[in-house]
């Protein structure tokens, strides 16, 4: 992705203070989040004009948990979501 000249930040907590500060110095339209199973602090919610896009690999609410994927493969559905 950066080859490409997209910046991927994979911080191990999106409370630490080098990711918040280059995420503001970014100014970004917009955030994705995927596969992030904590709670994201206000912090970096007010930072993005247009928010944050979290994306799930499941049809919400049907599975939810550590891996919804798995859940939906096991039950033989025909489709999953993101």
């Amino acid at each position: 992705t950066e080859a490409r000249g997209i910046e991927l930040l994979t911080p191990a907590s999106a409370k630490e203070e080098a990711f918040l500060a280059r995420l503001d110095e970014l100014q970004p339209d917009l955030c994705i989040t995927a596969a992030y199973g904590c709670f994201l602090p206000q912090r970096f919610l007010d930072i993005p004009r247009f928010g944050t896009l979290n994306v799930h690999p499941s049809l919400l609410p049907l599975y939810r948990g550590a891996a919804p994927l798995q859940r939906c493969l096991e039950a033989g559905d025909a489709v999953a979501g993101v």
